[in-house]
């Protein structure tokens, strides 16, 4: 598990910039280009992908190279490198100094097997399949089908922040089967008939199947206004204010164009 320090947290919101336009990197590099590298957990690589997406189009002389992994490995890489920057669904709340600005809204979905005709678990039920007290579908309403818990990884981000909302101080059953990645989460959910895990909201889509929480669904609109249940704030994370370029791509990722992007499958930040 993660180390533990103390912390001191600064969540901050740069001035808006004005960008006219939607940017993906150029294949092949010209000498006015910009590099730029961002970290970011596998739980925010959609949303990576959107934003990186829509800003080669407003600054196509700015690339993005992303580098990917679970949250305790990628924070790792940017304590020992203080000007680089992190995108993560979970906040350290025992590490060392950070700043972080908020980019988005995330849901943790509750995902099933397509096939599975379960459409929602009340939180309480939730929390009893994930201390590993039910074995059968059919002990909390569903099929009759063995039920398989799917975890996160230790180290991963979006463990820690399902664990805190949903289980509190206990953790998960330790019968769970440890999924390495978001993908192998997806990939073994939607094979595995009696499985139930949970990703991201950035990964939904056709074929993938989630289950309503206390009757309400992972939206983008559920997560805007708070109704969804299973929340986490984006940051862009890391030791010190970034300057140029940086700045520039998060002050954009929070303003109303950035904003539209992130709409599209995450929940916006509140707006006054």
């Amino acid at each position: 598990m993660m180390g533990r320090a103390q912390r001191t947290m600064a969540v901050l919101a740069f001035a808006l910039v004005s960008c006219s336009s939607p940017v993906i990197p150029a294949s092949t590099p010209t000498s006015g280009v910009i590099p730029l590298r961002l970290y970011t957990t596998t739980s925010t690589i959609p949303l990576l992908n959107d934003l990186v997406s829509e800003y080669s189009v407003v600054m196509p002389d700015i690339v993005i190279e992303a580098i990917s992994g679970n949250f305790e490995t990628m924070f790792t890489q940017i304590m020992e490198r203080p000007s680089s920057y992190l995108l993560t669904n979970h906040l350290p709340t025992d590490a060392v100094d950070v700043q972080a600005w908020p980019i988005a809204q995330d849901g943790i979905a509750v995902v099933v097997h397509p096939d599975n005709p379960t459409t929602a678990l009340s939180s309480a039920q939730l929390r009893s399949v994930y201390l590993g007290h039910v074995g059968n579908w059919k002990e909390i309403g569903g099929f009759d089908n063995p039920l398989t818990v799917l975890s996160r990884e230790d180290g991963a981000g979006i463990r820690v922040e399902f664990e805190k909302l949903l289980l509190g101080e206990r953790l998960t059953t330790q019968s769970a089967l440890v999924m390495p990645s978001s993908q192998a989460m997806l990939t073994t959910v939607t094979q595995q008939r009696g499985s139930i895990g949970y990703l991201s909201m950035g990964y939904l889509g056709e074929g993938i199947k989630a289950l309503a929480v206390d009757e309400i669904l992972p939206t983008p609109t559920t997560v805007t206004d708070n109704t969804y249940p299973l929340r986490s704030t984006v940051f862009i994370i890391g030791q010190q204010e970034p300057s140029g370029a940086m700045r520039e791509f998060i002050a954009w990722a929070q303003s109303a164009d950035g904003q539209a992007v992130v709409a599209r499958r995450y929940g916006t930040l509140s707006r006054p």
